[in-house]
């Protein structure tokens, strides 16, 4: 039964916790360097005649993404593609 009450007591206190707090404690952690670095442009079917197309990038630098919405599959592949030669270190993912 002691686990639990301490349990208990750890969700009470970050529960409670301030912004300040919360945000010290996240920096505070250690996280896992070098990062797998993530280039990737991935076309997705949403739906019947729904498609999207975005591009990925993960490294040390940060998380970003660009995503735009096609009704067509050949629409979007052709818009990856546009994407690809603007910036060729960037891979194609159908999915």
């Amino acid at each position: 039964m002691a686990k639990v009450s301490s349990i208990l007591t750890l969700l009470l206190k970050y529960n409670n916790m301030n912004r300040n707090e919360l945000k010290r404690m996240w920096f505070s952690m250690p996280h896992p360097t070098p990062k797998k670095e993530v280039k990737l442009i991935k076309v997705t079917t949403l739906g019947a005649n729904h498609y999207e197309c975005k591009k990925i990038k993960d490294n040390q630098d940060g998380y970003s993404t660009y995503s735009s919405n096609w009704r067509t599959l050949s629409e979007a592949v052709a818009f990856a593609r546009k994407l690809q030669k603007d910036a060729p270190e960037f891979s194609i993912m159908i999915h």
